[in-house]
């Protein structure tokens, strides 16, 4: 586990890891680091290398990250509200 500290000096030195799980009650220190997150990642293009899962889809996150990005060497999923009831 990274510290928000920690996270923030490597989103400041443009070091991108694979994978993030960002949760906690601090929404803006959620939002502000997702935003770094996706300003460093670079150009997307939803449904091709950019994915965006909720609540309605969230069955759909292990065939959209075994899915290859089409073109694209990476790929940007997030995942937000996907609490299934």
């Amino acid at each position: 586990m990274v510290s928000i500290e920690k996270l923030e000096q490597e989103l400041k030195q443009e070091n991108l890891n694979s994978i993030y799980l960002l949760y906690g009650e601090e929404l803006f220190l959620l939002e502000n680091n997702l935003n770094k997150i996706r300003k460093l990642f670079g150009k997307t293009i939803k449904g091709i290398n950019f994915i965006l899962i909720d609540d309605t889809n969230v069955k759909e996150l292990i065939q959209d990250i075994e899915t290859p990005a089409f073109g694209y060497e990476k790929k940007l999923i997030i995942a937000r509200n996907t609490r299934v009831i």
